[in-house]
């Protein structure tokens, strides 16, 4: 199995002017802990609902607490390869680019549930 097969393909996204915020109300409505920073097409950078809740002030853009670099996966990404990323790398979740293209998100709930099986 691959990322392809567990990921989350709807991505909620943000801008780096997205106010903390508004990126708060995304993140509730999509009922997600992680928001990927779009600048156009290109990601830019990734928030944790932990982010946010450290950010100064709810005014404040992303842009000041998004996470960067943002590690990725492609959508060819084993889920053992996923699986020791997240180990490795105490991620919650990571994006998925094919090619420049933000295609999906995955996290390691998804991942364990599969693995978990």
């Amino acid at each position: 199995m691959t990322v392809a097969d567990v990921m989350v393909r709807a991505v909620v996204t943000a801008t780096p002017d997205t106010l903390v915020s508004g990126a708060r109300r995304l993140m509730k409505q999509a009922r997600a802990r992680h928001l990927p920073v779009l600048d156009g097409p290109l990601l830019v950078g990734i928030v944790s609902d932990r982010d946010l809740r450290s950010a100064p002030s709810e005014t404040v853009p992303l842009r000041e607490v998004m996470r960067r670099p943002v590690f990725v996966l492609s959508p060819d990404t084993s889920l053992h390869r996923a699986a020791h990323l997240f180990r490795e790398r105490r991620f919650g979740a990571m994006p998925v680019l094919d090619g420049r293209e933000l295609v999906g998100i995955v996290s390691v709930v998804d991942v364990l549930k599969v693995l978990g099986e």
